[in-house]
């Protein structure tokens, strides 16, 4: 047997959450006048139709909202880049540990209870057509009754397919948060074998350095390189080598001198070797502070 179900509008590989499904009664006008079907007055032109929201139901952004403060208004990735800056600051707030844990049982949220969709009257299918979401056409019908079990049947398999999506997706989501928890601290170049040195050396400072004559790139790369950086407890030394090489004119003898100090204290500090870091910074200070000519 198959099913005359036509989607109308909308992506099949991505449902909005949002839908609304109709079908036209084969039914004389006068018939429902004198109908007792508690839905016959619900029926335009022969049009019968239900909708139903599913997007709202509590999900992930919810979660974040409530236990982290953080909303994905602005983007999935813009959030968890602020996720990861708060993260130094965990320890006093919500252990990474319980957070981890958290987030690895966020399956829980597939526990709720299915959300009938709601008869909506419609005068036309223009009208239909026009509502925000999906939309679907399940045929014709020669008995109201049916009609309506078909108009309320359908979102409730919706529903349950937008379920199984918005799980995969939010599955997506934790595992990358929890990839970024676990190597949070760590310096993505010394996970790929490559030094934080050569990293700033080879790798952000030339690009800041080739991209200084355009301002929005140069910004996105300065970004790059915050965040390469979020954990450097100096956070003065990242802002240092972004104004160094953000500045006006062409680099000196000095500001390269700079460039290569700066690079070697972080690295210093991210091995925490101290003694070597405190030279470095008095070799930068020298720098910016010269003695007076005798």
């Amino acid at each position: 047997m198959t099913f005359d179900i036509q989607q109308k509008k909308g992506d099949p590989g991505n449902l909005d959450g949002r839908v609304t499904v109709y079908a036209f009664v084969d039914v004389d006008p006068e018939e429902l006048l004198n109908a007792k079907h508690s839905f016959a007055s619900m029926i335009h032109n022969g049009l019968l139709a239900a909708q139903g929201n599913f997007k709202d139901q509590y999900n992930f952004r919810d979660f974040l909202k409530s236990e982290l403060g953080i909303t994905l208004e602005d983007g999935f990735e813009e959030s968890l880049a602020q996720l990861l800056e708060r993260m130094e600051g965990l320890e006093s707030t919500l252990d990474p540990q319980k957070l981890k844990e958290r987030l690895e049982n966020m399956d829980d949220i597939e526990e709720f209870i299915p959300t009938p969709a709601k008869i909506v009257p419609f005068h036309s299918e223009e009208e239909i057509l026009d509502q925000e979401g999906d939309v679907f056409f399940i045929g014709r019908f020669n008995f109201v009754g049916n009609a309506v079990l078909g108009v309320q049947a359908l979102p409730m398999f919706y529903q349950a397919k937008f379920r199984e999506q918005e799980a995969g997706r939010i599955r997506g989501e934790i595992e990358s948060i929890i990839t970024q928890i676990e190597h949070a601290g760590t310096p993505a170049a010394e996970s790929s074998g490559e030094t934080v040195e050569e990293a700033l050396l080879k790798r952000f400072i030339p690009d800041l350095l080739y991209y200084r004559s355009e301002p929005h790139t140069f910004a996105e790369k300065a970004g790059e390189l915050r965040s390469f950086l979020r954990n450097y407890r100096f956070q003065e030394d990242v802002e240092a080598i972004i104004a160094l090489l953000g500045a006006p004119g062409e680099l000196t003898e000095k500001d390269n001198t700079l460039l290569a100090l700066y690079a070697k204290k972080i690295a210093c500090v991210e091995k925490e070797d101290f003694q070597t870091a405190d030279n470095v910074t008095h070799e930068i200070q020298r720098l910016h502070n010269p003695p007076d000519p005798q």
